[in-house]
């Protein structure tokens, strides 16, 4: 086939020998991509050198870890124990003060008892005892006695006239009252 002969094909269809061209800008999208996280992790990597220093040495670190669990169990253990004392501690006080508030109380309803027995008024006797009388015979006569004084006769007192308590309004404290005090209040 000549040049000429190529010329010759119809416009519409492509020549069967040439390829369709390729796409080429997914592919370099995809190695910036890979690239771009590649260097965000050799970036990470660089930032925290110890990260592969653990990743190596964990066997040393849980030998570490353990000797450090056990301390801290000791010391739980004795926090847990002191815990415990102190409350025992706390309920014996609160029992004391419970013992102490009993025997109060007590005392205060014996103190209650003797103050309304000596308030209640005594109780009279029903029956006077007798004068002691002496034999006369064995006892020499008594000089006469002076006469006792008169007695003084109080005068009675006049009791004050009855005063009625006021109808109206009282005012307290100054304040002026508008009721007059003919008018009754309904």
């Amino acid at each position: 086939m000549s040049i000429e002969s190529s010329q010759n094909w119809p416009a519409a269809e492509p020549p069967p020998f040439v390829p369709a061209p390729r796409r080429r800008w997914p592919f370099a999208l995809f190695v910036a991509v890979v690239l771009a996280l590649v260097g965000a992790g050799a970036a990470y990597a660089w930032m925290n050198p110890g990260l592969f220093g653990q990743l190596t040495g964990r066997e040393a670190g849980d030998a570490d870890g353990k000797a450090n669990d056990s301390a801290v169990m000791t010391d739980l253990l004795a926090a847990q124990q002191k815990t415990a004392e102190d409350l025992a501690t706390i309920d014996r006080t609160i029992a004391d003060q419970q013992e102490q508030l009993k025997a109060i109380m007590s005392q205060l309803a014996d103190l209650n008892a003797k103050i309304d027995a000596l308030k209640s008024p005594a109780p009279q006797p029903s029956v006077a005892p007798a004068p002691l009388t002496a034999p006369t015979a064995a006892m020499p006569p008594a000089p006469p006695a002076a006469p006792a004084p008169a007695a003084r006769a109080v005068p009675k007192q006049k009791k004050p006239p009855h005063v009625t308590a006021p109808s109206g309004p009282i005012s307290v404290g100054g304040a002026p009252l508008n009721v007059t005090p003919d008018t009754t209040v309904r």
